[in-house]
This record gives C-alpha cells, sequence and structure tokens, in this order.
C-alpha cells in the first residue's frame, strides 16, 4: 500500500512533464504506419533469408516488428527534439538491431560467440555460427549501408563498451550479485545503448549532450527494469528493480531533474514534447505494474493493431534462458 502512495506521488508530481503528451502522441500515431512499411521493406525480408526454421522465423518476426516500432518511435523522439531528420528505415533497423543482439547475449551459451559479437559490433570480419547470428549480421550491414557515413569514434566506443556490459549482465542469474555489480550494469547498459541510438540520430554529440543522454539511458535502463520485476523475479533475474532498490518514485525524480537540461541545450518547445514521451512512458510503466491483466490483454491484442502495439509487452525474439517478455 504504501509503495503505491508512493509511486501515485511520484506520476502526480511529474504532470508537469505531461505537457507536452498530447503532440507528442499525434507525432507517434502519423509515424506508425510509415515505421511498418519500413519494417516490411527493409528487416522482413532479411528474416527470411536467414532464418530457415518456421516457427523461428515467427517469433522473430513478431518480436523484431514490435521493437522496430517502439525503437523507432524514441529515436524520431530523439530527432524531433534535435532538429533532426531520421529515415525510418534507419530507424527500424536500430530497433531490430538492439533487441536481436540482447537475446543473443541473454540466450547464448556458447563461450566463442561472446568474440563473434565482439568482432561484429566492433566492425571487424565476421562468421556467424547461427542462423540467429546471420540475421544480427545482416541487419547490422544493411544499416550501415542505408546509414550513408560512418559513425564517430564515440558511437564505436559506446557500441564496445555496451558488449562489455552486456556480457557482465549475465551476473544478475547468479542468487547472490551484489549492488554495486547492478548498479555498474545499469549504468553501463542503459547509458552505453542509448548513446548509440542517439549518435545514430546526431552524429558528434557535444559533451552536455552526451553526458544528458547518458544520464537518461540509465533512467531509462532503470524504468524497463522496474516494468520486467515480475518476470525477472520468476525467471531469477536480479535487477535494482526487483531488490527494491529502484523504484518508480526514484525513475519519475530523475527524469524531473533531467527536463532543466533538456531545455538548456534544446529549448524550451523541444523539451516540452520529449518531456511528453517521457511521461508516457512513466504512465505506462506504473500501469503495466498495477493494472497486469490489461497489460496481458493489450499484449494478446496487439498482433492486430500498430498502436496498442506501443503499449503491449513485447516476448523475445529468440527462445530465452529465462523470462519470456520484456517490455
Amino acid at each position: 500500500m504504501g509503495q503505491g502512495r508512493a509511486e501515485g506521488g511520484a506520476l502526480v508530481r511529474s504532470l508537469g512533464m505531461a505537457a507536452g503528451l498530447p503532440s507528442t502522441v499525434v507525432a507517434s500515431y502519423r509515424a506508425l504506419p510509415g515505421l511498418g512499411a519500413a519494417y516490411e521493406q527493409v528487416v522482413a525480408p532479411l528474416l527470411v533469408e536467414s532464418l530457415a526454421d518456421a516457427r523461428e522465423r515467427a517469433r522473430a518476426d513478431g518480436s523484431l516488428r514490435a521493437m522496430s516500432v517502439k525503437f523507432g518511435l524514441a529515436m524520431l523522439g530523439y530527432a524531433r527534439l534535435t532538429g533532426r531528420t531520421l529515415p525510418l528505415d534507419v530507424a527500424v533497423l536500430a530497433g531490430a538491431v538492439t533487441r536481436l543482439y540482447d537475446d543473443l547475449i541473454d540466450g547464448e551459451t556458447d563461450p566463442a560467440a561472446d568474440a563473434r559479437l565482439a568482432d561484429l559490433m566492433g566492425n571487424r570480419p565476421f562468421t556467424a555460427g547461427t542462423d540467429a547470428e546471420l540475421l544480427l549480421g545482416r541487419i547490422v550491414r544493411e544499416l550501415e549501408r542505408r546509414l550513408g557515413y560512418t559513425p564517430g569514434d564515440d558511437v564505436f566506443a559506446a557500441i564496445a563498451s555496451l558488449h562489455d556490459f552486456q556480457v557482465l549482465s549475465r551476473r544478475q542469474r547468479e542468487a547472490d550479485v551484489p549492488v554495486d555489480v547492478l548498479e555498474k550494469i545499469t549504468r553501463g547498459k542503459g547509458s552505453s545503448a542509448h548513446l548509440i541510438l542517439c549518435g545514430i540520430v546526431k552524429p558528434g554529440l557535444g559533451p552536455a549532450e552526451r553526458d544528458l543522454v547518458m544520464d537518461l539511458g540509465e533512467a531509462l535502463q532503470s524504468l524497463d527494469d522496474y516494468m520486467d520485476v515480475g518476470p525477472d523475479r520468476a525467471h531469477g533475474v536480479t535487477t535494482l528493480a526487483t531488490l527494491g532498490v529502484v523504484t518508480l518514485a526514484h525513475i519519475a525524480g530523475q527524469l524531473r531533474g533531467m527536463r532543466p537540461r533538456l531545455v538548456a541545450c534544446y529549448g524550451r518547445r523541444a523539451a516540452r514534447q520529449y518531456c511528453g514521451m517521457l511521461s508516457f512512458l512513466l504512465l505506462k510503466a506504473w500501469v503495466g505494474r498495477t493494472l497486469p491483466v490489461l497489460g496481458r490483454l493489450t499484449s494478446r491484442a496487439a498482433g492486430r493493431s500498430a498502436v496498442l502495439t506501443v503499449f503491449a509487452r513485447s516476448a523475445d525474439a529468440l527462445p530465452p534462458a529465462g523470462s519470456e517478455t520484456r517490455s
């Protein structure tokens, strides 16, 4: 009861961030058809080329389709914030890479796979060991081709850092993993992944933007962990959220504290709409934890509606080592 009141209070205190929510909803709704079409054109054919097993292909398609849309919307939101134009094909490819790479790391048991994936993400010669790795390699190369430029050293450094933290995150399945290790994983995964995606949208981030993007990434990783508390506990995955070290009130406070920095970097008008997106994510997280039945119903109906896909939990692209769903 006390936690519920604290979370409700955190949402109330964050209402000021929701001023830009209507314009965010309109922009996202308008982008959905284009993102769906881009996925069909550039990602779906790569699944057909790479995954011979029909069931594996169908599972991967459902997951990558959903996450391409979700990550695509987030990247488009950052593009609006920074005044950039982001091609929809780049957005969906980046979303597919993020989802599939994360699943490969989580489910991999072959020690040599870590080195193979490090080669791929480090832009070195890569030989796939599985069909799923082959698919990831093809999506990465297609993303590089459609970018039309070579990402800066900061992006490649973030990719290398992300890989190290992803490998470290396997320790979350240890029963006695220390809190300081969990803090390192949360910060490392969130900040590195967000820096990569934002660096694709806007190459050459300045120091203030870089710090802001990394702090936002950590907060968003904590929010993702908060939404996954139930499945993570059920499958023996420990996070700061499952331990109660990080709560929705804590995350909301972090995001509210970043609003002045967003205004300083991008101006009040642009920051207003972006904060609207952040307020939506907070509300979605609260509803998902408070009304889990609604979340399950939304997930079942998501395949028939691009709009519901944004609200629903997404299945893993590959058979998981533990948890069956992710936010």
